[in-house]
């Protein structure tokens, strides 16, 4: 397999883990909270997550690979991960700042990707930069609720 077709469906690899990492912790978060306007900017932010997502799912079947998703494990690491730093607190400045640095990871996965995958085709490279964009404008959105 050419090197390009290697880096290309890496690329859009992470971007269906990193916007399902973002989906996950959202539905997660979204049942603990009575803050109507943090639960509006969750399910926004949600909907973008899932474009970005079937996207990158279409791109994927466009070459002939199958999307591998969040793995079980990580899913499960989130959601203990959740469990744990909302037992005791789940003000809307707990849910925002777990948001806020969640983001912010997402951000340097996609910058890490974009560094890994050179020879990924301009198009997954554009999508990648959308998710990016998109994550580093949430993180600041999180960090509004502070």
């Amino acid at each position: 397999m050419p090197k390009q077709t290697t880096d290309n469906e890496a690329m859009l690899q992470e971007i269906v883990q990193n916007t399902e990492m973002g989906k996950n912790t959202l539905d997660e978060l979204m049942g603990l909270t009575h803050d109507q306007q943090l639960k509006d900017e969750m399910l926004r932010q949600k909907r973008e997550y899932r474009r970005i997502n079937q996207a990158a799912h279409t791109a994927l079947d466009a070459i002939g690979a199958e999307a591998k998703g969040q793995s079980a494990a990580a899913r499960m690491s989130v959601s203990m991960g959740i469990r744990t730093r909302t037992m005791m607190d789940k003000s809307t400045r707990n849910l925002a700042t777990m948001l806020a640095e969640g983001s912010g990871q997402g951000v340097m996965d996609c910058k890490r990707a974009e560094t890994d995958y050179p020879e990924a085709s301009p198009g997954a490279h554009k999508l990648m930069q959308q998710l990016c964009a998109f994550q580093e404008q949430a993180e600041q959105t999180w960090r509004g609720f502070l």
